[in-house]
């Protein structure tokens, strides 16, 4: 029989915290009011920390308050965090949805209800909420509400692939997960901020360039003719939003 392979690998996911470990990074300023935490965290996933600091400040300079910001139109949000911002129309989109839908259920937008609540009904209703993404919830129950989850995007992702720290065979849909059940409540917060100034020095590098043994063979497959297509093609989803 086979023996079953790890999904988590803890001495090199300790080696990569270590590496980027921020002690002084403790809190979050958004964290004051979850609506503006939820908001900056859509502004987070996939895109570099000073890119969703700027972009924040400028939906808040746009507005009166985040119920005005619910309101505008998605073109009107793109123009306020920026037409170049990472996958801008799509996070807008999504971020809109769950706006509307908080104000669905308490006609304002504001999650102080929640306050008080046990830290699984917490997750629960984020979790539902039309548009919500896996990340942005991750993030919020951590910052704000003290629950331990772990936020992973696909930047966080392909790189604790590559660190060796998690498994290929883990996607990202599972990736949070397995680390909620490997990294001990007390340790999310850190572990997550440094997570975080890892990815921020990925986004920094730019695109990967090809090892020279990869690109070697790159070159050398198109050298040779080229077969015809069999199959129909498959598009990769690289995120989805949630519906209920």
């Amino acid at each position: 029989m086979t023996a079953k392979k790890p999904q988590f690998h803890p001495s090199k996911f300790s080696s990569l915290i270590k590496r980027h470990a921020q002690p002084e990074h403790t809190a979050d300023p958004n964290a004051v009011d979850p609506v503006a935490l939820l908001i900056s965290s859509f502004l987070m996933y996939d895109a570099p920390s000073h890119m969703a600091v700027a972009a924040m400040q400028k939906i808040r300079s746009a507005t009166v308050d985040f119920n005005e910001f619910r309101i505008s139109l998605v073109t009107e949000m793109v123009q306020m965090i920026g037409v170049r911002y990472p996958r801008a129309e799509e996070r807008c989109k999504a971020l809109r949805r769950v706006l509307y839908d908080i104000f669905r259920h308490h006609h304002k937008v504001s999650l102080a209800h929640l306050e008080g609540h046990p830290k699984q009904h917490i997750r629960a209703y984020l979790d539902n909420l039309d548009g919500m993404i896996a990340y942005v919830s991750n993030r919020v129950c951590l910052l704000r509400f003290n629950v331990h989850a772990i936020p992973v995007d696909q930047t966080t992702h392909e790189l604790l692939v590559e660190e060796g720290a998690l498994s290929p065979t883990v996607t990202l849909s599972a990736a949070a997960g397995v680390l909620e059940r490997n990294i001990r409540a007390g340790h999310g917060l850190g572990s997550y901020f440094a997570l975080q100034a890892a990815a921020d020095k990925r986004h920094a590098g730019g695109p990967r360039a090809a090892k020279p043994e990869k690109a070697a063979r790159t070159a050398k497959s198109a050298s040779k003719p080229s077969k015809p297509a069999s199959g129909a093609t498959r598009t990769r989803v690289v995120a989805r939003t949630k519906a209920r």
